[in-house]
């Protein structure tokens, strides 16, 4: 008997270890296949960053939103796999994405530790759930979102940096080096900027100088690389084609590929097709009319969560700081405008926190249930469940902008109460000796 355990124990383990690595290789052929037909979104970096080491211009201002629409430095980063074959550098390419994805989830749970919770594993799959989907999509088109919620993920975990032991200095330089990559993901994405604000009202002065290095070295690095004068040039140009539109509130559209609140809204008051022929709009606003209601929008949701930041209690703790982090991946996706499906995987830290203490024995029942709504908005939001028509119709009225309104909702509840009064949970997971769940 002794000697058949671990043969039976290997046997029983096979199928847990080959099968997903299957599926992934699986879904690695699909997203290549794809990529290399459809020409995006990775074949744009790619050829992106050809364009940069043949001494071109990445960027086609007259095409607006379409073609490469991220600041120098991403090319250049990808540069290694512009000497390669298309083929050969999109399979790179989801290798890399698989894992940005895998260490962005072992980042927020050691973030979540850090805090002083104890993270369940059901909570944490119940949470991750309806954000699958959005993985897939990301690995299949082979887009930047994974790298940026690595990047967040990586900010999130040094601003909550372990303690260090009586008697010992705290060590500086993993925490800094960590908190520097929200610079390269604002960088990246502009609407990271919004998990700066915790850090801000903190006065956390070593994480300000650690994102202002990590923003300055991604935008300024190019000039280095390509010169002084195409560098600049091609600044003017990103500045063209992204910031003037953004300003100007032109960059979303009423199309339902766009969760953001600004183009739900669009789709509401503009008379504009949300898909297809179909709209939904119960007026009729003229665009620049529109454009004011959008600006109001977004500076209406910056002052809410500056209200929540400031007015929420013990603000100098370690929970506090998570929670308040969580929130700000969640206003990631609603101050700015447009913001495809995708881009929605960076709330992996805020459902996680989120679940783990709503779903704690003793949990507030309101947040689990506001929780399992956003859930459910974000399941049925896939077209693999639904039917592509039942999604364009959910999509159309913003289903996943309101499911992350519901979680930001979630979040605030236990940020005034759960950080005042401590769950039994996270008491326990902060005292001496208690393990963390798998």
């Amino acid at each position: 008997m002794t000697g058949r355990e671990p043969r039976v124990a290997r046997a029983r383990r096979w199928p847990v270890l080959v099968l997903p690595a299957a599926a992934l290789v699986a879904v690695g052929f699909q997203a290549v296949h794809r990529q290399v037909r459809d020409g995006n979104d990775f074949p744009i970096y790619w050829q992106a960053a050809r364009d940069l080491l043949s001494g071109r211009s990445p960027y086609d201002v007259a095409s607006g939103l379409h073609g490469y629409v991220y600041l120098p430095w991403f090319a250049w980063a990808l540069s290694p796999l512009a000497l390669l074959p298309l083929r050969a550098a999109a399979w790179c390419w989801y290798a890399a994405n698989l894992l940005f994805l895998w260490h962005a989830a072992l980042l927020t749970l050691a973030a979540l530790r850090a805090a002083g919770l104890a993270p369940r594993g059901r909570a944490l799959l119940l949470a991750a759930l309806p954000l699958a989907g959005l993985a897939h999509d990301n690995l299949v088109l082979g887009q930047a979102n994974p790298l940026l919620l690595w990047l967040c993920a990586l900010a999130v975990r040094g601003a909550l940096a372990d303690p260090a032991p009586p008697g010992a200095r705290a060590r500086r330089g993993p925490a800094w080096l960590r908190q520097a990559a929200l610079g390269l993901a604002m960088a990246l994405k502009m609407s990271a900027a919004m998990l700066a604000p915790p850090l801000v009202l903190r006065g956390a002065r070593r994480s300000l100088a650690a994102i202002a290095a990590g923003a300055a070295l991604a935008t300024l690095a190019p000039l280095a690389l390509s010169g002084a004068g195409p560098g600049l040039r091609h600044l003017a140009e990103w500045r063209e084609k992204v910031v003037a539109p953004a300003a100007a509130g032109t960059l979303q559209g009423s199309r339902v590929i766009d969760q953001s609140p600004h183009a739900g809204l669009r789709r509401l008051l503009v008379a504009e097709p949300a898909f297809g022929e179909t709209r939904v709009n119960v007026a009729a606003l003229a665009p620049a009319a529109f454009a004011k209601v959008s600006r109001a929008v977004a500076v209406a949701l910056v002052l809410a969560y500056a209200l929540i930041w400031l007015s929420a209690p013990a603000r100098g703790s370690p929970l506090s700081l998570l929670l308040d982090l969580a929130l700000g991946c969640c206003a990631m996706v609603q101050v700015t405008g447009f913001h495809l499906k995708a881009q929605f995987v960076v709330l992996l830290p805020a459902a996680w926190a989120a679940a783990t203490l709503a779903f704690a024995p003793g949990g507030p029942r309101d947040a689990r249930a506001l929780l399992l709504a956003a859930g459910a908005l974000f399941l049925f939001s896939q077209p693999g469940l639904v039917g592509r028509a039942g999604s364009d119709r959910l999509l159309a009225y913003s289903s996943m902008g309101a499911g992350t309104l519901l979680l930001a909702a979630a979040l605030v509840a236990l940020r005034y109460r759960v950080t005042a009064t401590p769950s039994p949970s996270a008491a326990r997971s902060a005292a001496p000796g208690t393990g963390t769940a798998p």
